[in-house]
């Protein structure tokens, strides 16, 4: 970053100046425009705010597992294959993106939390292109040979073998970038290693849905609540970023809220009181977080009593402050 910034300062220096003579000889304001559209060209983006999410999956008796994960499966295949980056050299800026996965189980505060994809790794890269390129030009295409070096290792799966192996993969699908092979080696080992870990986590995630190892049921307020805990943590890390919380769930409690029973008769005002005790109140600031109910008519409970149990969970995350709650069937477009 102090790189990027003495050369853009020294540059901006010498430019001025020439701008400075040019008005003095001919006092026109014809090259102090110039000037500005130069520097305006050259300003530095800043990084935008990552987005966080939180996939909620119930793999519990009372949904469909194959249609939970394939509501999900576009999403996680975006996520993985190296767009997740962002862009912040673009004509329009495109934030890094993350996302974990949290499983609803008979105990879900025990139940793994798989962190498939990290923003580290693009605030990293993010420095190192401010500190190697002199210009918005070279930082553009620096960034851009990233996101291509990820997206076709993950395709090639190059990053399986040896990390050396790898790097150099990474260097030469980068081609000219005005800057040595050795000088490319941190950035490509970081892309390698970002395509290990998520595989890793991936491989974890289908192992777990292949065999939990725990036992399953549907303690979906304990999965929200574990998640809420994180975003919580996550938010001190990251203040400014948007995080989402998107729960591939039919949403019935049968553990700790026993829904099925409390809202057999229950109608709407008497489901949003019982959501509205339960949740409490909470110290947290939640009001950022976005919800998405995805796949929740993915069960074998009555239609009737499903409506009841997402209109109860709509007022239970309002009461935490949460008002932004939609319903998807499925993550395109996402």
């Amino acid at each position: 970053m102090k790189k990027a910034l003495n050369f853009n300062g020294f540059k901006a220096v010498l430019v001025g100046a020439g701008a400075l003579t040019m008005v003095m000889s001919l006092s026109a304001c014809g090259p102090v425009d110039a000037v500005k559209s130069t520097l305006q060209e050259d300003a530095l983006p800043a990084m935008p705010a990552p987005e966080v999410a939180t996939y909620v999956v119930d793999l519990s008796g009372s949904t469909f597992p194959a249609a939970q994960l394939e509501a999900l499966g576009s999403g996680i295949n975006d996520f993985i294959a190296g767009e997740s980056l962002g862009n912040p050299f673009a004509d329009i800026p495109v934030a890094p993106r993350g996302l974990s996965v949290q499983f609803v189980t008979m105990n879900s505060a025990q139940a793994p939390r798989i962190l498939l994809v990290p923003t580290r790794t693009s605030q990293e890269l993010y420095t190192f292109t401010v500190d190697n390129s002199p210009n918005a030009e070279v930082r553009k295409r620096l960034w851009n040979g990233f996101v291509q070096a990820r997206t076709e290792i993950w395709q090639s799966r190059a990053f399986e073998g040896d990390i050396a192996t790898c790097v150099s993969k990474v260097i030469d699908s980068l081609g000219s970038q005005q800057l040595l092979p050795e000088v490319l080696r941190s950035p490509s080992n970081l892309i390698c290693q970002d395509a290990r870990q998520t595989d890793q986590a991936k491989n974890r995630l289908d192992n777990f849905v292949k065999n939990p190892n725990v036992v399953m049921g549907s303690d979906v307020e304990g999965a929200i609540r574990t998640s809420l805990k994180n975003i919580e943590a996550a938010q001190r890390e990251f203040p400014a970023a948007k995080f989402s919380l998107v729960i591939a769930s039919d949403l019935v409690d049968e553990v700790s809220l026993k829904l099925p029973q409390r809202l057999n008769k229950a109608n709407a005002s008497d489901s949003c009181s019982l959501a509205a005790t339960d949740a409490g109140n909470v110290t947290a600031d939640f009001s950022a977080v976005k919800v998405v109910f995805v796949g929740s008519r993915n069960s074998k409970v009555n239609p009737e009593l499903l409506s009841r149990v997402q209109a109860y969970w709509t007022c239970y995350l309002n009461q935490l402050g949460i008002s932004d709650v939609n319903e998807q069937s499925d993550l395109s477009g996402f």
